[in-house]
């Protein structure tokens, strides 16, 4: 469901500190409102779109969709791991959650990229399975984040993010989120033992 329309403005994203030229979160936003202008750290949906500092352009801020469609829980899967680049667990890197978040909807694209390691496989994996969780659904945890949807979307950009919504819900909705991804811990764990 569409909230507003605005604009998003590239300042710069993080250059990826373990290899590779790929900017990862946060990428900081300058976010236009007809309530005025403020800075906004968002995370990439889209690994195969570029955009360049001081691009700009129209986006609708939208909500979290909780319906039934892969595409839904495909964005769900996504909130999850930006929750989880926000509290990450100790061992994973941004860099890892940054790839399995591009994995959720352009997998094709990091086949044999090396920075979609094992790790980053085993988190969009549990993502995508904790993204179907009922509980999780009906709670309302995935009312605390908001999607950047361009308003002229193509193939080749500009790219969707997401962020924290302006009204987040409680932080225990966080925790019990950031608990869900922990399984990926546990996967992890198993692909070392292998």
């Amino acid at each position: 469901m569409a909230m507003k329309a605005d604009t998003l403005t590239l300042n710069s994203g993080t250059v990826n500190p373990f290899g590779g030229s790929a900017e990862i979160y946060p990428y900081s936003f300058q976010l236009g409102t007809s309530s005025g202008t403020s800075t906004v750290n968002l995370m990439c949906l889209n690994y195969n779109r570029e955009i360049s500092p001081g691009e700009s352009w129209s986006i609708t801020e939208e909500s979290i969709p909780t319906g039934n469609t892969m595409m839904d829980q495909d964005y769900r899967a996504d909130a999850i791991l930006y929750s989880e680049i926000l509290h990450p667990q100790t061992g994973v890197s941004a860099s890892e959650v940054q790839y399995a978040e591009w994995s959720i909807f352009d997998p094709a694209d990091l086949m044999g990229n090396s920075l979609f390691d094992s790790t980053a496989q085993a988190l969009a994996s549990s993502a995508l399975s904790a993204a179907n969780n009922q509980q999780l659904i009906s709670s309302g945890y995935f009312s605390q984040f908001t999607l950047y949807i361009p308003a002229n979307d193509t193939s080749s950009g500009p790219q969707e993010f997401i962020g924290t919504a302006t009204t987040p819900e409680p932080s225990s909705l966080m925790l019990f989120g950031s608990g869900l991804i922990g399984m990926a811990g546990v996967v992890r764990r198993k692909l070392v033992r292998s």
